[in-house]
């Protein structure tokens, strides 16, 4: 009976230990673009790769993160261009651009 309790009580101490835990993060230092104003059928296009629906990147919920350097970023809403323009993205920035009505 003793036996039993040593070991009983043995393995309720090794079941009160945990193991150290470590969480490993990245932190993502990539340019970054938002948009504001954008309708909700607007495609994006960035160097000619569609991005998506321009509205999910609104700065609030979601940006796009880019390669720093110089890229060429258009909108267009029921295939009409509604917006062109060469955009430079320099490390660590965000950048917001408001789309035309």
């Amino acid at each position: 009976m003793k036996t039993r309790t040593l070991s009983l009580l043995a393995l309720l101490a090794l079941a009160a230990c945990t193991y150290p835990t470590t969480t490993v993060r990245t932190v993502d230092t990539r340019p970054q673009l938002a948009f504001a104003n954008a309708s909700p059928t607007a495609v994006l296009l960035v160097n000619g790769v569609s991005m998506g629906p321009v509205s999910s990147f609104d700065g609030k919920n979601r940006t796009l993160q880019l390669d720093r350097g110089t890229h060429k970023v258009e909108v267009q809403d029921g295939g009409r261009l509604v917006f062109s323009q060469s955009v430079y993205l320099g490390d660590d920035m965000t950048k917001t651009i408001t789309l035309p009505n």
